[in-house]
């Protein structure tokens, strides 16, 4: 059963191993490949993932038809780590987002009918649903207070602090739309910033 990621997402979730072990024996294991989609706008999303390797992106299709980065998922943190429409997830009602592989991953899936049964079964899964919801619902809104609060630049700069493996992940581009910049002005601000940081 102990495997690298086990161990690793064991630790990041903060579980004794009895839950754990039940939690984990609910997980499929899955294959996807680049550009592959594991969720497109207006599917009800009925999982939950764990990204084991690779990497994948959240966007969203602005009313411009252009692609907007909202969150990167690879193994590291377990904001990273996770990804999912909870909104939908939890509410049954369609996506608004997409969720697509960066480059080929192998993954872990909880589905929805699994989920629920776990969470019906006594006080300790509810609470451990809630603190999931409450993780997201955080990470969702430190997202939308960097786009509000924070210029283009500052943002760079925070993502480098905050996360400077997303840098090795993710393609000049991808970072661009997510920090809602241009290619050519993410190049700029790159150039501007001093050595210190990189």
């Amino acid at each position: 059963m102990n495997t690298p990621f086990y161990d690793k997402l064991q630790s990041l979730l903060q579980m004794e191993k009895e839950p754990f072990t039940e939690l984990y024996s609910l997980m499929q294991s899955q294959e996807i490949k680049r550009n592959e989609f594991v969720l497109k706008e207006g599917e009800i999303c009925k999982f939950i993932g764990l990204v084991n390797n690779g990497s994948l992106r959240t966007f969203y299709v602005n009313e411009h038809a252009e692609e907007v980065n909202f969150l990167f998922h690879f193994n590291q943190k377990i904001e990273d780590i996770v990804f999912t429409d909870y909104e939908s997830f939890l509410l049954s009602t369609p996506s608004k987002l997409n969720i697509q592989a960066l480059e080929n991953c192998t993954v872990y899936f909880i589905f929805q009918e699994d989920w629920q049964n776990l969470c019906n079964k006594n006080i300790y899964w509810q609470m451990f649903s809630k603190k999931m919801t409450e993780k997201a619902y955080l990470s969702a809104k430190k997202r939308v207070e960097d786009l509000l609060y924070y210029s283009p630049e500052n943002r760079y700069i925070k993502l480098i602090q905050d996360n400077p493996l997303i840098f090795q992940k993710i393609s000049q581009r991808h970072l661009a739309s997510y920090l809602g910049v241009t290619p050519q002005s993410l190049s700029r601000i790159r150039k501007r910033i001093s050595i210190n940081y990189l």
